[in-house]
């Protein structure tokens, strides 16, 4: 038996975040820390700000909030929800109920729209629990569901809400920066995302538009829910010096600034390309072996893959022998925890990386015991590359 060769400093993040960053994101960031209140670095941030719109087809300034993609979900509640207003949560997932959770302290007018892990939120569903509550002025979505590896249509759903009358906040936390993301023609209000994901950084920054109609919204909700969350003050500095109300995370700026650079030379068209071959390459795999995807059939997700754990092998076995041949995967969350795993297929994830993430997960089913037919899964993703090349 070989000794293990991978540590912590070797093993790739084949996770769903973080994940895999450029060389130039990491070289940016060690860039000499300079005043975040100086002209320099004022252009800097501004900057980011016009290069992030095209990421997801805005013409909406974006905030970027030092603090995860919760902060980003934290303050969608406290800017949009006051006391009596009703919400409606679309939950399929831990992070549906995390904003669940969230609006619950707000709002005493909290309602769910729950389906299994696993299963897609339909804009039906979304129809009917609006004509049951009329009054809804928000309406809640994970777009990409981190937990389950669900894609939810987005775009039919948001048509409904509108047409009710109600606002939408998306957390695109796992889809924005690889997937497609169009704010402004899907009309989303409030925009969610965060930095260790498609965006290729560190953890730390939490990415937020939103829109005009969602602005005035603001306006009529009390100030005193929140401070460092609190839109209006970001609009109001952004709009003058331009400046930020709190320190900014200068270095991950810096990264933040790179990053984008590499997405629009890449060209988003083409990012999404790649992301979304990338993610059937690594389901294909899965099926010629014979395994079963979670995720509903029709709602997968483009950068997170979710896999059933089949019954003869222990699931902390397997993510441990992909680790000790070098490659991180993730476990289930909550309920799923040793009944799935999680591949994240983002960032810098292209044909060599999935082929070395296929081969590994393969080895490590096959040593773990899962009755396959060692070389099939790897075969599988190469044809699907192969015709795609």
């Amino acid at each position: 038996m070989m000794s293990e060769f991978y540590d912590t400093l070797t093993q790739f993040l084949a996770i769903p975040g973080p994940v895999e960053m450029h060389p130039k994101v990491y070289e940016a960031m060690n860039h000499h820390l300079y005043g975040h209140r100086t002209e320099h670095f004022r252009q800097i941030y501004l900057d980011c700000v016009e290069k992030f719109k095209p990421t997801i087809n805005t013409s909406q300034d974006v905030y970027f909030l030092a603090g995860s993609g919760s902060l980003g979900l934290h303050a969608a509640i406290t800017n949009l929800v006051s006391p009596n207003d009703t919400v409606i949560n679309l939950v399929n997932g831990k992070f549906g109920e995390r904003v669940e959770k969230i609006t619950s302290r707000f709002t005493k007018n909290s309602h769910s729209v729950k389906v299994d892990y696993g299963q897609g939120i339909t804009p039906e569903m979304v129809k009917e629990a609006l004509d049951a509550h009329p009054d809804t002025s928000l309406v809640t979505i994970t777009h990409n569901e981190t937990s389950t590896g669900v894609l939810n249509p987005l775009p039919e759903i948001s048509k409904i809400v509108h047409d009710h009358g109600a606002l939408l906040m998306a957390d695109c936390i796992t889809s924005a920066g690889g997937d497609l993301v169009e704010m402004d023609k899907w009309k989303i209000d409030f925009f969610v995302s965060g930095s260790q994901k498609c965006y290729g950084l560190p953890p730390g920054l939490a990415f937020i538009a939103f829109s005009e109609t969602a602005t005035e919204k603001m306006k009529q909700v009390s100030r005193n829910q929140d401070f460092y969350s609190d839109m209006l003050m970001y609009k109001d500095k952004l709009s003058k010096a331009p400046d930020t109300p709190f320190t900014p995370a200068v270095g991950l700026i810096y990264g933040l600034q790179a990053s984008l650079e590499l997405i629009l030379e890449e060209g988003m068209e083409n990012r999404i390309k790649r992301h979304r071959l990338m993610g059937q390459a690594y389901r294909s795999a899965l099926e010629a072996l014979g395994i079963q995807l979670f995720a509903q059939e029709g709602f997968r997700s483009n950068t997170v893959t979710s896999a059933v754990v089949p019954e003869s092998v222990d699931a902390k076995k397997m993510i441990d022998t992909c680790k000790k041949f070098g490659i991180l995967v993730a476990s289930g969350q909550g309920t799923m925890k040793g009944k799935i795993w999680r591949v994240g297929h983002m960032n810098m994830v292209g044909p060599r990386e999935i082929l070395m993430i296929t081969s590994v997960v393969e080895l490590a089913l096959k040593q773990c015991g899962a009755n396959i037919n060692l070389g099939d899964g790897t075969r599988a993703a190469l044809e699907t590359l192969n015709k795609a090349y």
